[in-house]
């Protein structure tokens, strides 16, 4: 094996028909695919046949650390898992964001990521300890929530007492089996639901993309990680510098109110107060100096870490934005025990949270509508669902959650499949406007409503809002919510100098028309690729500007752009292979266009690049809805500005061969 850094040289295929695991040596994925979402694309390309569906066995599931994963570079706990999404509509291929410590320990046993694929002829999980890799039976742990099956997996492991090496090693220290961290499935997965989490200590999880489903599919419950090898640095010096310049920035820019609120969701929105008396410390990724989400302990439920829109799931239903204040139905009722017990119901269950939020509102909008029933009575006869006035108890989360999780019923198989396959099927018995409330609330691919506006007075990305072009060019272009990755775009509005500093244009700075926004929305979507294969987190990177806000860290200027060649220096430092931001920007193109080429295989043109009608019909807050000519004329810019057919949404020889992708526009005669 080559002397490696920063990747560590091996990749597992793992094929559970066959039960055979085969170790590929890194260098046919790297440095050309980066890691994280450069792994997925290029597996899928490579290995999954043409015609395959999200729960056939020759699906690929790929849990992808990142470059940088393992590291000690700012935010490398970021890793990602990716397969053809069961969720998507098309069930084109996707990909999840997912932090915690699984990632880094997965490249400490030795590994650049795991494959997957078959499907086992039983219940089974992975184990894995350095260079000793076991198919186990899992049996034991079907039917386990992802919660309880993680702590049983890790004591039934410590119990063994066994390891190939248990000794003291100068690098790493002594391997304690307690330690094992695992992804595993609940329920919802092993029975296959399109909007299964992969979940992963208490808090941290795939969400988006049914990933858990495909999971299950697979009788897979779980892999199980622990490694007691290093990462190592090319440069540890420069790495160390570099480092140090990056936390120095960081600390400028971390808000000092994040810890307390568990997040973002405390400070973007929401109701900051409804949970943060019960939070008992901060809690991070691996490698994270923010520490940016909450760890709460309410009386009733189980503890555990949460932020975001995790934390406001069972307390928000107005639930039209991501994070829209309280449905005004539900003013002035108590929620902070019964958030919690929601929030950790849907953990243990692994449910997609978002998209149960989303499920909240829209069956509360067709209540209020008298769409299922006009009396509880009528509701329940044709949902399943009894006493709907009591959403947000206890017993409403438990009826709900298990009807999902569990494919409980006529209705209950309906919302396991998610909320676009439910609202598309339900609209032939009850009418249209079911589907209507839907589009309102999910944007595209089957996603949720995720700042595709910018915000108003009900509430951030509320779509009442003001336009949001940039987004709306990467929702419609990509397989998923843009936002997991590229929340940056929304900072530069208004600002010329940060547009022009990020895009490379001013005219991107003007969220009312679409000018500038075709080269500002293709680089956005390539830094979140790049965020997403080499392993920076969004919610800080890209740093945009810098303002300093401790009094020491201030050497005399009140505003100043921040650099964004970061990322390059320490991908430079840590790997050893000299990258400008630029070259990284190029490897992220050829990840993006090979995801495209997947999907063109499968089918996808332009006429598939787009949002729901909703944002046609119903106007914005400045009381203009999407203007059809304009957006075609925008998307025309687009295809232009990346290299793409305009007629088809193709991607063309000339830019394929430009990232070394000959052989992609070969099989794609272009």
């Amino acid at each position: 094996m080559a002397d490696w850094h920063s990747w560590v040289g091996e990749v597992l295929d793992v094929d559970l028909t066959s039960e055979k695991i085969t170790r590929v040596p890194s260098d046919k994925y790297f440095p050309n695919f980066l890691g994280g979402r450069g792994l997925e694309a290029k597996v899928i390309w490579d290995d999954v046949p043409e015609g395959t569906k999200a729960f056939d066995p020759e699906n690929r599931l790929i849990f992808a650390p990142s470059a940088l994963t393992g590291t000690n570079s700012p935010m490398n706990g970021r890793w990602n898992i990716g397969a053809l999404s069961p969720s998507h509509p098309y069930e084109y291929p996707s990909s999840s964001a997912i932090g915690g410590h699984w990632g880094a320990e997965l490249k400490f046993a030795g590994y650049d990521g795991v494959i997957v694929h078959g499907k086992a002829s039983r219940p089974v999980y992975l184990l894995i300890r350095d260079e000793s890799v076991e198919i186990r039976n899992a049996s034991n742990y079907w039917g386990l929530n992802a919660i309880g099956g993680q702590k049983k997996l890790a004591a039934d492991i410590a119990a063994e007492g066994s390891f190939p090496d248990m000794g003291e090693k100068p690098e790493t220290g002594r391997y304690d089996a307690i330690n094992i961290r695992s992804v595993i499935i609940g329920p919802a997965g092993e029975n296959s639901s399109r909007i299964a989490c992969i979940m992963h200590d208490s808090g941290d999880c795939a969400g988006q993309g049914g990933f858990g489903g495909v999971m299950g599919s697979k009788n897979l419950k779980a892999i199980s990680v622990r490694g007691t090898g290093a990462v190592k640095a090319a440069d540890p010096q420069r790495m160390m510098e570099t480092v140090y310049k990056i936390r120095k920035m960081l600390r400028y820019k971390a808000f000092p109110v994040i810890p307390p609120f568990g997040g973002p969701g405390g400070i973007y929105g929401g109701n900051p107060s409804i949970l943060t008396g019960f939070v008992k410390r901060t809690d991070s990724c691996f490698g994270c100096q923010v520490a940016c989400r909450g760890f709460f302990d309410v009386p009733g439920s189980p503890p555990g870490q949460a932020q975001c829109v995790q934390l406001q799931m069972y307390n928000n239903w107005e639930g039209i934005g991501p994070v829209a204040p309280p449905h005004p139905d539900f003013a002035g009722r108590e929620q902070g025990e019964t958030a919690w017990y929601g929030v950790r119901l849907a953990d243990e269950l692994a449910i997609n949270s978002f998209e149960l939020m989303g499920i909240l509102s829209w069956l509360w909008a067709c209540w209020k509508e008298k769409i299922f029933g006009s009396t509880q009575a009528e509701f329940e006869a044709n949902t399943g669902i009894p006493k709907i006035e009591d959403m947000g108890s206890k017993e409403f989360a438990d009826k709900l959650f298990g009807m999902i999780a569990y494919r409980e019923g006529e209705f209950g198989e309906l919302l396991a499949e998610g909320t676009h396959r439910a609202a598309q099927k339900l609209k032939e018995k009850f009418g249209n406007r079911v589907w209507e409330l839907y589009e309102e609330r999910f944007v595209a691919h089957g996603q949720r409503q995720h700042w595709f506006y910018i915000g108003n007075p009900k509430g951030p990305a509320d779509p009442t809002g003001f336009p949001n072009p940039i987004g709306q060019l990467m929702w419609a272009m990509g397989s998923r919510d843009p936002y997991s990755n590229a929340s940056f775009t929304r900072v530069p509005f208004g600002s010329t100098e940060l547009s022009e500093h990020i895009y490379g244009t001013a005219e991107a700075a003007n969220p009312f028309n679409y000018d500038g926004k075709a080269q500002a929305a293709s680089i956005s979507y390539n830094r979140g690729c790049m965020n997403d294969s080499i392993g920076f987190c969004d919610w800080f990177f890209p740093i945009l500007k810098v303002d300093p806000f401790f009094a020491e860290d201030d050497e005399g200027d009140e505003h100043k752009v921040s650099d964004l060649t970061i990322e390059a220096q320490v991908f430079s430092a840590a790997t050893g292979i000299e990258k400008t931001i630029d070259d990284l920007m190029k490897d992220a193109s050829r990840i993006v266009n090979l995801e495209r080429a997947i999907m063109v295989r499968m089918g996808r043109r332009r006429e598939n690049d787009t949002f729901n009608e909703y944002y046609f019909n119903h106007p914005d807050k400045r009381g203009n809805p999407i203007d059809r000519t304009a957006w075609e004329k925008v998307k025309d810019d687009f295809y232009a500005y990346v290299g793409w057919d305009p007629k088809t949404g193709i991607p063309t020889r000339a830019k394929l061969e430009e990232l070394d992708l000959k052989d992609v526009a070969d099989t794609l005669d272009v």
